[in-house]
């Protein structure tokens, strides 16, 4: 996120979430005027809904260069970090998306992340990861059936991992939508059109040419292929799970 497009954010942070939050409060008199904001943490939870936090009741697991030495259990002030590199959410709020600002030296710091689901998403690369290397095996060995029915497993898993944290996945619960939902993504560009295209192809061909015994569609195929764009869709996954934005205000 450059500068501009940074400010732009703030400001709408500022206008939607937290101007709206501190206005409420002093009328409900939680907070009285003079109030200084230091610090807001707006959660965006599919399960709970959206809610704002500010100065100390924002919680995160901050990433930090050092500007000096510290040992562990040190006391830790402003002047002995140098800069703010990433905001990690924890406990309870690891699978919510987040907007978080702070004030930092005199300067605003917003950190986003627009994922949700997160925890679940790497439970789920994880899982594709197991049934990768059944499939490689059973490359290896000349066992297409099963080759074919992990390679379907591994996809689909990978699949869901990396759109359940962009789309709710109450919407991704069967086959077909998630089959649906990975072609629309390649369609506006997100994604690899091999990865849609390889997704379809396991699940509405080879698989059941391998396994349910329908032709032999599955023995023509390019194994290696499959197993390859397999592996990219898998380090997608994993690539999309460890990024966030951060600007300087």
């Amino acid at each position: 996120m450059n500068e501009e497009i940074g400010q732009k954010v703030f400001q709408q942070v500022m206008d939607i979430f937290v101007n709206p939050e501190i206005e409420r409060r002093k009328k409900d008199g939680k907070i009285k005027n003079g109030f200084t904001l230091r610090a807001a943490q707006i959660i965006l939870s599919r399960d709970k809904g959206n809610f704002t936090r500010l100065n100390e009741e924002v919680k995160a697991v901050a990433k930090s260069i050092a500007a000096k030495p510290i040992k562990k259990n040190d006391l830790v002030f402003e002047e002995d970090i140098k800069n703010i590199e990433s905001i990690e959410l924890i406990g309870e709020d690891k699978n919510c998306a987040h907007i978080t600002l702070l004030l930092f030296k005199n300067q605003w710091l917003i950190f986003t992340d627009f994922r949700y689901d997160k925890e679940d998403s790497k439970k789920h690369i994880s899982a594709s990861k197991e049934f990768y290397d059944s499939a490689t095996e059973n490359l290896k060995n000349q066992r297409l059936r099963p080759f074919y029915e992990n390679s379907f497993a591994a996809a689909e898993l990978a699949t869901k991992a990396s759109l359940m944290l962009f789309i709710d996945k109450k919407n991704l619960n069967n086959h077909e939508n998630r089959t649906k939902y990975l072609g629309k993504w390649a369609e506006l560009g997100n994604i690899p059109k091999v990865f849609s295209d390889t997704l379809k192809k396991l699940a509405t061909n080879l698989r059941y040419s391998a396994r349910y015994l329908e032709g032999n569609d599955f023995e023509r195929e390019d194994h290696d292929k499959i197993i390859a764009v397999i592996k990219e869709m898998i380090a997608y996954s994993e690539k999309i799970i460890g990024e966030e934005s951060k600007n300087e205000i």
